[in-house]
C-alpha cells in the first residue's frame, strides 16, 4: 500500500513522463524512500539527527569482510573489551 502511494507521488512528480518510466526504476525509487526511511529511524534511534552528525564509530560492519574492506569495527567486537570487564 506505501508503494502504491509512493508511486502516486513519483507520477504527480513526473507527469507525462511517468508512462516511459521502466518498472524497475520505479523499484529501484520505492526501495530508495524505504531505505532513506529505515536509515532515518536508525539515525533517530542514535540521536543523531542530522547525517554529518554520525561519527565513524557510530559505524559497524555487519560481516567480518565488510570490516576488513571498510576498516570500520566488527558488530561482534564493538562492545567486546567491555563485555570482558564485566564478566571477569
Amino acid at each position: 500500500m506505501r508503494s502504491l502511494s509512493k508511486q502516486v507521488r513519483l507520477k504527480n512528480k513526473l507527469k507525462k513522463k511517468f508512462a516511459d518510466l521502466p518498472t524497475g526504476a520505479i523499484g529501484l525509487y520505492t526501495y530508495n524512500q524505504r531505505l532513506t526511511q529505515g536509515l532515518k529511524q536508525l539515525m533517530c534511534g542514535a540521536r543523531k539527527f542530522a547525517v554529518h552528525r554520525i561519527a565513524r564509530d557510530d559505524i559497524v560492519a555487519l560481516t567480518p569482510e565488510a570490516a576488513r574492506i571498510s576498516g570500520t569495527k566488527y558488530v561482534m567486537d564493538v562492545d567486546k573489551e567491555e563485555v570482558e570487564k564485566i564478566l571477569s
